[in-house]
């Protein structure tokens, strides 16, 4: 999703799923935080432009940058990040709805 320039209110949500093993998300180190969102916990970390990623994992949560994982959300603040992947989660229908 990207924003649309004519509405300042607007945030940047940004989906993304690998097309490889080696697309992973540019994290910076020792950056991780896991966000509890109804229950569910979701690794979050920041980006190296400043951004903030949450990613998807379907066994003992790895690292964002591990090839294991291959879906993230990344928006302005971790919480976004997450409840954005939350929400994508709850209603996996969405994702047919967003703008590629």
């Amino acid at each position: 999703m990207s924003p649309s320039a004519s509405d300042p209110e607007d945030v940047p949500i940004e989906v993304s799923l690998a097309a490889e093993e080696t697309e992973n998300p540019p994290v910076e180190s020792d950056t991780r935080i896991d966000i509890l969102v109804e229950k569910e916990a979701y690794p979050t970390a920041r980006l190296d432009d400043g951004r903030y990623v949450a990613w998807w994992f379907t066994t003992d949560c790895p690292p964002a940058d591990d090839p294991v994982t291959s879906e993230w959300v990344t928006a302005p603040t971790r919480f976004l990040a997450a409840g954005t992947l939350h929400e994508l989660w709850e209603n996996p229908g969405v994702m047919e709805s967003l703008d590629a």
